[in-house]
């Protein structure tokens, strides 16, 4: 997909699709609708009117031209109350843009960005937004489904041209900037997209090993990531014996997998860890899943698959911060060998835990994670990890629950979910909570002593391995997989957490530069 950055809107200009953001209510006070409706003879405003169309967010009316413009078809999309326009509400358009795109199979798509005064937005970034979410909106993971015959898959237009208008209705003049601010959201949608088929593969293919395999093909086509990888040999020898035992049960053998990105002037001192919880399929183990809630498991190793993809993007955009990537891959499976509820094993660090309950397998393999990130001195650590059912009861599916025990660097990460347009909301780390995962014969249970509050235990589990350091826990059950498609997430994989990472690391580039 070719994005071009335009000076000027000309509606006389050939293009399959014209997309024309509108605010709520103020549909045909917009000089470029107003200049479309008169080259309609003043058909637009009656079929604005004849559908009740207001612009509200989520709302769209697309019409053809009949070859009264150049355009062959217009879309109008709803952006809502011009108060409350932000980024997200950008991003979100062009995800329904998309579909219209792929609806009509376009091959030239034209985005115009009209910016009205909200507080804090910028042209650039509203720009940079659209085309996020057009090429987010664009996925699909269809490789195993076959097209009809003699109709190729659709991947999007082959050309796209982009205008961003000022609060002033005058077109931004600045291209240089809207044109780095486009390939600033490429990046990230391409992260975005790796994180998604990582996630979407199914899981006779996407094994331990499989995954490792990934990662070592991004380091080798990404200047400046450097892989290494642990085999279950290496694993033992590092006494990484609880991500070895939840890997058990499987006969696919698990890995540790670890990426580098250390640029030149990034300094010595501590980096930035990001630990993935990387369980590429999770039956539950011998405390088997009900079938209902195994079918969609291959997902559980999305917290891995976003850390992987992130640091990849953070090494291509070449930002002066040192970060590392670290993820358990294993399976989780009911064998011969699978380990049991009462089994006490001993995490990398010496920590001695308690398995309660099988299924409560990947805060055991982060302790694994946890501990190497702390032995090779973290500076700071964000862990990302598909870990508890209760998060999504609390929290709903589009959130994540973000706990930590620093309240500066949690109030980074939140910034920068913030600023990706990925929802995190803040639980308590409950100290009081802690009695509920003693254990009478190990140093720690891995799972709660009732039913409440497992987001919170779970998360002051893997409070045990980070000791002092700097550690903030998000809990992406809900976001990291969709039921059913919403604006520019598809069904699926969505690629949580790859686009709140990058943003994060730019943060700590800024901050280092200040």
């Amino acid at each position: 997909m070719k994005v071009e950055i335009i000076k000027a809107l000309d509606l006389k200009t050939r293009t399959d699709l014209l997309v024309l953001p509108v605010c709520e209510d103020r549909v045909m006070q917009g000089g470029p609708v107003l200049q479309l409706d008169k080259l309609l003879d003043g058909t637009l405003k009656q079929l604005v009117e004849e559908e009740d169309f207001k612009g509200k967010p989520g709302q769209g009316l697309t019409f053809h031209t009949m070859g009264k413009a150049g355009a062959l078809r217009v879309a109008l999309l709803g952006l809502g109350p011009e108060e409350k326009v932000a980024a997200e509400r950008f991003r979100r358009l062009a995800g329904r843009a998309a579909e219209v795109a792929r609806k009509y199979r376009v091959k030239s798509l034209t985005l115009a960005c009209p910016v009205p005064a909200a507080p804090g937005l910028e042209v650039k970034q509203a720009v940079g937004a659209m085309a996020e979410g057009l090429s987010l909106g664009l996925y699909r993971f269809d490789k195993y489904k076959k097209e009809p015959e003699g109709r190729p898959p659709y991947t999007g237009p082959q050309k796209v041209s982009v205008i961003g208008f000022g609060a002033d209705g005058r077109p931004y003049t600045d291209s240089g900037a809207l044109k780095a601010a486009v390939e600033r959201a490429e990046a990230l949608a391409g992260g975005v997209k790796i994180a998604r088929d990582l996630v979407n593969e199914i899981p006779e293919v996407m094994t331990p090993e499989e995954l490792a395999k990934k990662a070592g093909e991004l380091a080798s086509a990404t200047p400046g990531l450097k892989l290494r990888v642990l085999d279950s040999k290496a694993m033992a020898r590092w006494k990484m014996n609880a991500a070895l035992a939840v890997a058990r049960g499987s006969d696919r053998k698990p890995c540790f997998i670890e990426l580098g990105y250390a640029p030149r002037g990034a300094g010595r001192g501590p980096g930035l860890f990001l630990v993935g919880k990387g369980v590429t399929f999770d039956s539950g183990g011998l405390n088997i899943k009900p079938g209902e809630h195994m079918a969609t498991m291959k997902m559980d190793m999305a917290g891995a698959a976003a850390v992987i993809a992130a640091i990849t993007v953070v090494a291509r955009m070449k930002l002066p911060v040192r970060v590392t990537a670290l993820v358990a891959a294993v399976e989780n499976l009911p064998g011969g060998r699978a380990y049991k509820p009462d089994d006490v094993v001993a995490a990398l660090d010496g920590t001695t835990i308690e398995v309660g309950n099988t299924d409560a397998e990947g805060r055991v393999t982060l302790a694994d994670s946890l501990g190497w990130a702390v032995k090779h001195k973290a500076g700071r650590i964000v862990d990302l990890a598909t870990l508890t059912g209760s998060c999504v009861v609390g929290l709903g599916p589009h959130t994540a629950g973000a706990l930590g025990n620093d309240e500066p660097w949690l109030d980074q990460v939140c910034r920068a979910a913030g600023e990706a347009g990925e929802k995190v909301a803040l639980l308590p780390l409950d100290e009081d909570m802690e009695d509920d995962i003693k254990s009478e014969v190990a140093d720690v249970k891995n799972v709660g002593a009732t039913r409440f509050g497992g987001a919170i235990t779970g998360a002051l589990f893997l409070q045990k391995f980070v000791k002092d350091t700097p550690w903030v826990h998000l809990d992406i059950a809900g976001p990291a997989w969709a039921d059913k498609k919403r604006d520019y997430a598809p069904v699926g994989g969505t690629g949580f957490g790859v686009r709140l990472l990058v943003h994060l690391v730019e943060r700590l580039a800024q901050e280092r530069q200040a």
